[in-house]
């Protein structure tokens, strides 16, 4: 029998106290009916915009497509934020994840991060216009195991291999990866500006184009790089995009570097750590070392929803100190 689905407000919902929360700026802040506009498209038994709502607070607490189901019957601060109603029914783990594939299937992610970054810019709580912007790449580990060895009782060995057949291996250091590999550009304060997501096997020194293609970079910006992607190729790539060459230079083979280059990556270093520091956060708070999904597009997907909702936080946590910093005047 099919659930009722309605989310028109109730009685219980006029007589509920719900507490105020940090969730409350985004409706200030974000400009939502852009975002109904983009995912229209998608057809189900709930709101759209509710369960990309939903996507966000699954990415902020790290909770798995079950248990943000079972938070979202009994907190009233997540029933507010997402548009539900208490006496409605709320989405299970698996109709999350369909809206989910359908996000991927109709490949949506990209456009939803250009409207957040736009939201923020409006409100500025972003430095999209700043002079320098940085990349860089960082491994992720697929969802699977590379493959497992089963022993059968006639001493023969059997090989499964992984069903994440996108992922590939990669060396980083003394270990080997099996996985993804993700670009992200970001401004000047950190926030992400485009993400792209490669097998691990793909070296930087050839992508920095389809980098490049996503990405909102103004002509006459200066594009900070690590050594990975240090080439004259590369260099003549951003010349031709009117982008500034912030590359770091590698040390010549068999021969010392030179000052000034020295010098040169020393000064781009203490730029560029913002989009160490966006990693960092990314890793240790969303779960970005590992992909939670299959494949080269899902995986793709995942990061580019870690990237909305790191900038959404700290949007919000810009909002709230400026309001502050106001009130305190």
């Amino acid at each position: 029998m099919r659930v009722k689905t309605k989310q028109e407000k109730g009685f219980a919902d006029l007589e509920a106290i719900v507490p105020s929360s940090e969730l409350d700026v985004l409706e200030e802040i974000i400009d939502w009916s852009l975002i109904r506009a983009v995912l229209q498209g998608i057809r189900g038994d709930y709101c759209p915009v509710s369960m990309y709502k939903m996507l966000l607070l699954q990415t902020w607490h790290c909770l798995s497509d079950d248990c943000i189901a079972d938070a979202l019957k009994r907190d009233l601060v997540f029933i507010r934020f997402c548009g539900f109603s208490l006496d409605g029914s709320k989405p299970d783990g698996t109709t999350l994840g369909r809206f989910r594939s359908r996000l991927v299937k109709y490949d949506l992610s990209n456009q939803l991060l250009q409207i957040v970054n736009d939201s923020l810019s409006a409100e500025g709580l972003k430095l999209s216009n700043g002079k320098y912007v940085s990349s860089d790449a960082t491994l992720v580990q697929s969802s699977r195991r590379p493959k497992k060895t089963i022993e059968t009782k006639d001493n023969n060995v059997d090989v499964t291999y992984s069903d994440d057949t996108d992922a590939t291996w990669t060396a980083k250091g003394n270990q080997s990866v099996y996985g993804y590999s993700s670009s992200i550009i970001t401004d000047s304060d950190g926030l992400v500006e485009s993400v792209t997501t490669f097998t691990a096997s793909r070296s930087e020194m050839t992508r920095l184009g389809e980098v490049l293609e996503p990405a909102n970079i103004q002509r006459g910006q200066v594009l900070l790089y690590d050594k990975g992607t240090d080439s004259a190729a590369n260099r003549e790539l951003l010349k031709q995009h009117g982008i500034k060459d912030g590359i770091m230079r590698k040390k010549p083979k068999g021969q010392p570097m030179t000052r000034w280059n020295r010098l040169r990556n020393k000064l781009i270093g203490k730029r560029r750590f913002v989009v160490e520091r966006t990693f960092g956060t990314m890793k240790r708070t969303y779960g970005l070392h590992r992909a939670r999904y299959l494949g080269l597009a899902k995986t793709q997907a995942e990061v580019l929803m870690k990237s909305m909702a790191y900038n959404l936080k700290r949007g919000m946590n810009n909002y709230l100190r400026k309001q502050t910093e106001v009130y305190c005047a």
